[in-house]
């Protein structure tokens, strides 16, 4: 089951990472955005072991769900700063960018969290069957929100057009 979650999700990264090599009419900005997809899976990763939780299809698909948002954030706060470049330089441009992006990003995450987080109190079969996934998903999305906020932007400075 690990092995077909990793396949599709490696397949999920590179098409995803072709779409927006194509919408951003770049290669170096569509790889900014999708190195911060293994910052979310590590935080599912290590909140599932932390728990004594397995990978399993609940848990991935919470990984997947993880990896929707994160990219998300991350577009928001690439695309925010592209914007900004003709009015600024590449560092003031993504520094600005986190300013604006800063709510949305970490209101998107706290949502999210708040979301999930009943499953953890819930009592009967449907938590058994539901916890993995939003363990995942509090786990990913707190981790892909800090590669957002810090990580992304260290990149789009070292690895910017």
């Amino acid at each position: 089951m690990a092995q077909r979650i990793a396949l599709l999700l490696a397949i999920a990264a590179l098409l995803l990472y072709l779409i927006m090599a194509a919408q951003f009419e770049s290669l170096r900005q569509p790889l900014i955005i999708i190195l911060s997809l293994p910052f979310g899976w590590a935080g599912s990763l290590a909140l599932l072991t932390l728990t004594g939780h397995s990978l399993n299809l609940m848990s991935g698909i919470g990984i997947i769900i993880v990896s929707g948002i994160v990219v998300n954030d991350s577009i928001l706060k690439v695309d925010a700063a592209n914007r900004l470049r003709k009015e600024y330089k590449r560092e003031a441009a993504i520094l600005q960018a986190g300013l604006i992006r800063f709510r949305p990003i970490v209101l998107t995450t706290l949502t999210t969290i708040l979301a999930v987080l009943p499953i953890a109190f819930m009592e009967g079969l449907g938590r058994i069957i539901q916890l993995p996934l939003s363990i995942a998903i509090i786990g990913g999305i707190s981790m892909g929100t800090l590669a957002s906020l810090f990580v992304i932007p260290l990149l789009y400075v070292g690895l910017g057009e």
